[in-house]
């Protein structure tokens, strides 16, 4: 019984610290800006034995997984995109936490473009930026291990009526770049498009996919070609061997406006 009061007042307490406000229907905070960012941050109740994870929901919605969530010109009509970053990782990955990981989410500026672009076109939208706490090695995630959970929270957008579900983009760099293959090549009815940053991993794929990468990983053309022979959906790809990981230069202006035109059949 101390127990849970512990953890209920430790819920509490990072809600307050975190300033969620669960009064509004989609889960925003009250502002005046025409976007707004909520950070839905949980209490963990780790089994290390198990490697299992229960964590306690903040928020209107439910978030298995730490989640910062991004609405942007709520004010517009009709339902939203939504779009999905997953991070990569670094050297204490299997440690995480908002409050003492923020650079999770902030490593790369793939994200920031991604969200920037929204904002500048005018396009109502939703980003769901979650932190994955699978890892096979201390620096590495597992976005594979956290897909039922990333799902769960999708679905839960989608039956609220939010936004458009032939509108759900993914992308994502380094671990987060394997991530994003593995969630188009295993669960392709999901996606509208996706962008696949500094990762070797190219998968076959129904979906719409766009693929970069740098000197700090292998040229995959050759295995592009096969996949695309045998029917990938790879729409484009280019290797920079003059840059380094993470340099996430590839989200331009152009090459986002095709991203988005996509659509779920």
């Amino acid at each position: 019984m101390k127990n849970i009061f512990f953890i209920l007042a430790l819920a509490w307490l990072a809600s307050a610290m975190l300033g969620c406000d669960s009064s509004n229907s989609n889960g925003a905070s009250s502002s005046t800006d025409t976007d707004t960012v909520v950070v839905h941050d949980t209490v963990e109740v780790r089994d290390t034995v198990h490697d299992t994870v229960t964590v306690l929901p903040a928020g209107t919605f439910t978030y298995n997984l730490p989640c910062q969530v991004v609405h942007i010109h709520p004010e517009k009509e009709g339902k939203a995109l939504l779009f999905l970053w997953l991070h990569g990782g670094v050297t204490d990955r299997k440690f995480h936490s908002y409050s003492t990981h923020p650079n999770h989410w902030d490593y790369a500026h793939a994200d920031d473009d991604i969200i920037n672009y929204l904002r500048k076109t005018e396009t109502k939208a939703i980003a769901l930026l979650p932190m994955c706490h699978k890892a096979d090695r201390l620096q590495c995630v597992r976005w594979q291990d956290c897909y039922a959970d990333v799902k769960a929270m999708i679905d839960q957008y989608v039956k609220s009526g939010l936004v458009d579900p032939k509108r759900i983009y993914v992308a994502g760099s380094s671990d987060g770049g394997d991530g994003t293959w593995n969630y188009v090549s295993q669960h392709p009815q999901v996606w509208a498009a996706a962008i696949a940053m500094q990762c070797n991993g190219p998968q076959m794929t129904s979906v719409s996919t766009y693929f970069y990468n740098s000197r700090d990983e292998a040229d995959c053309e050759s295995q592009v070609n096969r996949l695309k022979q045998s029917g990938a959906n790879i729409i484009d790809y280019e290797h920079h061997p003059e840059l380094g990981h993470p340099d996430d230069i590839y989200c331009t202006a152009a090459r986002l406006a095709k991203f988005f035109s996509h659509r779920q059949p």
